[in-house]
């Protein structure tokens, strides 16, 4: 209780304190002024002196001091009042006490907020304490008369079979002292009560069996998910003393698997070092096809990602980029602008200046609204262009996303069109809905053995490729290609 009435009286003591520096705070007016008299000087008189002093000299009047000083007393411009106009006093804006009456009033509000938030604490903190305690009494005393409550009850039950025997057994007698049964009928009922019971108690075992039975199958089942989840097969599980999972067989498997899968296109992805499109509408999982690529090449080959562009970077290092570790990124227009032209003079340096440069990659993403901003329109229009030719003597990788492959949605780099269906790898993928992609996809741009650029070529999409399962694959669960 003295606690509190110290939090209480301390929280009135700041809020005085906040009043007192706020009011302490205030200026007179705005702005500084001069006190000054009229006081003309009459010709007729005392009497007449006396009615024009009652009538101007005793009324107050008020001039800006910087007009007052700025005329030199008014005797330049009414030069015939000659001393009718005096000098009162000034009367400064500054308030010496200003500073330190906010200051006290800033005090004052933080103290009553200091004060209410530690007796909220204690208030919280004591509430619960005596919640506690008084549910720890409460399952004492349950405690101790919980034996009472069986024996009771126990108790209650013995008497009741006894009570019951005896009317039953009295019942019998009334019975056989009326002629209405004898001890041979009476030893049939007995027998045929005892195979009921033996009956009932032989159904109850067979619903505890047949629970048991469930309960070693739900157990087989989830043994089996969770070997499927931890990529552990029925071969997997038994050659895996004599292949323990080193990070050169996992690389060895995945790479195993992408040149196996349709003839190979995706390892030709992978490797190429022609700039990647991935294209498709909202929901035809580009995101998630971009990532697979990128955290491909960074296990793979050990090429880093450098910089990611993307404008809804906060959301998607939060779902599609979750796995990815980009050293650096642009969120923002002008930092994506920047960013542009920061790739064609980092590619121009790296391809005169660094002849031992390790490879990296970029990833772009939302391609399609930077030829709309007038920020981003120039940058990108010039990056798209010397994305034809510079990555790949710089060695940099680069991945980009668009809903379209048309000039507008590549940054709109007008005249570029045939080098970019050539000299790029175009991915579009498929949704139906709108929500789910689809395994197909359509690639454009891979060149086959002849050299000459494939159209059109309709490939699928392994379940496996996500960013959730590479990563999961590095990382103590390897993928199960053949599921």
């Amino acid at each position: 209780m003295k606690q509190g009435v110290f939090e209480l009286t301390l929280a009135g003591v700041c809020g005085v304190a906040a009043i007192i520096g706020l009011a302490t705070s205030q200026t007179r007016q705005p702005y500084d002024l001069t006190q000054i008299q009229f006081c003309p000087r009459s010709i007729n008189g005392v009497q007449s002196q006396i009615k024009l002093d009652k009538r101007f000299c005793n009324q107050p009047r008020f001039v800006l001091t910087e007009e007052w000083q700025r005329y030199g007393l008014y005797g330049s411009i009414i030069p015939y009042k000659g001393d009718a106009i005096q000098w009162v006093r000034d009367l400064p804006t500054d308030n010496p006490n200003q500073l330190l009456g906010y200051g006290v009033a800033v005090i004052g509000l933080w103290g009553i907020v200091g004060c209410l938030l530690v007796r909220c604490s204690r208030l919280k903190r004591t509430d619960y304490e005596l919640g506690e305690l008084e549910k720890t009494g409460d399952y004492a005393i349950w405690q101790h008369n919980k034996h009472k409550r069986e024996v009771k009850q126990h108790s209650t039950q013995l008497y009741t079979e006894r009570l019951k025997d005896g009317l039953s057994g009295l019942d019998t007698e009334e019975r056989k002292a009326l002629g209405l049964t004898d001890e041979e009928n009476e030893r049939a009922k007995a027998r045929i009560q005892l195979e009921d019971f033996m009956k009932a108690r032989a159904v109850n075992h067979s619903v505890m069996d047949k629970t048991i039975a469930e309960n070693l199958r739900d157990k087989a089942k989830a043994e089996q998910e969770r070997g499927k989840i931890e990529g552990k097969t029925k071969g997997a599980i038994a050659n895996g003393d004599n292949h323990p999972l080193t990070d050169q067989r996992l690389q060895c498997d995945l790479i195993e698997a992408l040149k196996n899968h349709e003839d190979g296109w995706l390892w030709k992805v992978i490797d190429n070092q022609k700039p990647i499109w991935v294209l498709g509408e909202a929901g035809s999982g580009k995101s998630t096809l971009a990532a697979s690529i990128v955290m491909l090449r960074e296990y793979l080959f050990g090429m880093p990602l450098y910089q990611l562009l993307d404008a809804h970077a906060g959301e998607n290092l939060r779902n599609a980029w979750k796995y990815l570790s980009p050293q650096l990124i642009a969120k923002t227009e002008s930092e994506i602008g920047q960013a542009f032209d920061d790739a064609r003079e980092r590619w121009l340096d790296r391809i005169n200046n660094q002849p031992d440069k390790q490879p990296q990659q970029l990833l772009v993403d939302e391609f399609t609204n930077y030829s709309e901003s007038d920020i981003t329109k120039e940058p990108a229009k010039k990056f798209v262009k010397a994305s034809l030719s510079d990555p790949r003597k710089a060695s940099e990788r680069l991945v980009c996303i668009a809903h379209f492959f048309t000039n507008t949605a590549v940054g709109g780099s007008d005249g570029t069109a045939k080098g970019r269906a050539r000299g790029t790898i175009q991915i579009d993928r498929k949704t139906a809905d709108g929500k789910t992609p689809l395994k197909v996809a359509i690639v454009n741009g891979l060149n086959n053995s002849d050299g000459d650029a494939e159209i059109d070529k309709k490939v699928t999409i392994p379940s496996w490729l996500t960013p959730e399962n590479i990563h999961k694959h590095f990382n103590g669960q390897p993928i199960d290609f053949d599921n």
